[in-house]
């Protein structure tokens, strides 16, 4: 269940579910300038479910800018996207851990793309969801915990991260990222609902958001996830809500501000008495 926190206006979130396309086994990872993997379609020129740029993705984006005014390169190199996939760690598997990071910018440019080698044994590839197998980390040059975090964080510095359940992928990788510059779709009040009569705001389901605001079909179930595709929908969603989400962020960072300088004003009110 969310609850609120009058602090940060932040709703804490539930973990992401639901499956997404099915994997081609005949793609062909390779790198980029930058040591980032990416991913070759095959002869027949079809790419895997776990592809960086599939045709359905890349058009549901166009659709997605008609109506909406085209900001300017510098305000949209502030922006971010993380999807992270998991194993599990641990007796069954049910512990998480971080086994893919990617990032996207605002265009759907891939900035970064890593597997991980988790610090504790793979004990549930949980491939079904996650599309990860032992093979990618035969194949694919796994980076470790630490390493990942760095450079994960040196691409989120100064920038607004996007993506949805962002709570469970920074607490895999073991960073944070100050609320002001965070736009988290699972936790804002517009793309939520309520499930009972209490009016208690939940999260929805990243697919389902996709399916109805951006008529892109993405985590189909009974196949893997795709990060790329996941941290694009969550672009997206949030470029269709832009303009009105700024404006209540704004309003949220400047009430919090008061708050503080209230705080501070007592405090010494409070030293001198």
């Amino acid at each position: 269940m969310t609850t609120s926190d009058t602090n940060s206006f932040q709703i804490v979130t539930n973990q992401k579910r639901s499956p997404a396309r099915k994997r081609n086994r005949n793609r062909r990872p390779r790198k980029n300038s930058s040591g980032d993997l990416s991913i070759e379609s095959d002869s027949s020129g079809s790419s895997g479910g776990r592809s960086q740029a599939s045709s359905c993705s890349l058009k549901g984006r166009n659709e997605n800018r008609k109506g909406h005014p085209e900001i300017p390169q510098e305000e949209k190199s502030r922006y971010v996207a993380l999807d992270c996939e998991m194993v599990g760690v641990g007796e069954n598997g049910i512990q998480s851990a971080v086994a893919r990071v990617t990032i996207v910018d605002w265009d759907g440019n891939i900035v970064f793309d890593r597997y991980v080698k988790p610090d504790r044994e793979i004990t549930d590839y949980r491939t079904f969801v996650s599309g990860i197998t032992a093979n990618d980390y035969t194949h694919h040059d796994a980076i470790d915990l630490e390493s990942c975090r760095k450079l994960v964080l040196d691409h989120l510095e100064g920038k607004i991260l996007v993506g949805h359940a962002l709570k469970n992928d920074l607490h895999a990788l073991g960073i944070r990222h100050d609320w002001q510059a965070t736009r988290d779709t699972a936790k804002y009040e517009p793309f939520m609902k309520t499930r009972f009569d209490d009016g208690v705001l939940w999260p929805r389901r990243l697919r389902d958001l996709a399916s109805e605001k951006l008529s892109r079909e993405i985590q189909v179930p009974g196949a893997p996830h795709s990060p790329y595709e996941d941290a694009m929908a969550a672009m997206d969603l949030y470029k269709t809500a832009r303009s009105k989400w700024e404006k209540v962020m704004d309003y949220k960072i400047k009430k919090t501000a008061e708050i503080q300088q209230q705080r501070q004003v007592l405090l010494v009110a409070s030293a001198a008495a």
